[in-house]
């Protein structure tokens, strides 16, 4: 009775890490998609294979911690992965999305995926009120990803990531 209590739990283990690996993501290859940025330029996911992609994931909320990221990690590893900014602006009505559009022009001079319908927002599973980064291998794996705020614990656990995997 002993073994089969074994096994039971080792298929409970195995059962278990398999979700957490594969939450939010994981694991998995990056899903195909075609979003515009806010100058209505569309970027498809293709675009993004090769190389490696840090993509910094935030709604309303989360969007004013994404510096606290970025200031660290964009003079560190811009000549190692190519930085993608993507807005989860999905609650937006669509009679509003042409002045959000407008105020992103205004607001942000660097490239910031519109992602009206929330794909990437719940393909990673990502928190509100934070900024989620993910990072995705040149053969477009998502390999690593953390939500915060960008503390030095967190900063701290991403670059001992990517440290390992440049």
């Amino acid at each position: 009775m002993s073994s089969l209590l074994h096994v039971l739990y080792t298929y409970i283990l195995i059962f278990f890490f398999t979700i957490t690996l594969f939450a939010g993501g994981i694991g998995q290859k990056l899903p195909a998609f075609t979003m515009e940025d806010q100058n209505a330029k569309e970027v498809q996911s293709s675009s993004l294979r090769g190389k490696h992609v840090l993509l910094f994931l935030a709604d309303r909320a989360g969007s004013k911690l994404t510096p606290n990221w970025t200031k660290v990690l964009e003079p560190k590893y811009r000549n190692k992965a190519t930085f993608v900014a993507v807005a989860n602006v999905a609650s937006v009505p669509f009679f509003l999305k042409s002045f959000i559009r407008g105020k992103f022009q205004e607001n942000y001079s660097y490239t910031v995926l519109m992602d009206w319908e929330g794909f990437l927002w719940d393909h990673f599973s990502c928190k509100n009120d934070v900024t989620t980064v993910v990072h995705i291998d040149p053969q477009g794996i998502a390999k690593y990803k953390i939500s915060g705020n960008g503390t030095d614990k967190e900063l701290s656990q991403l670059q001992s990531h990517l440290d390992a995997t440049f």
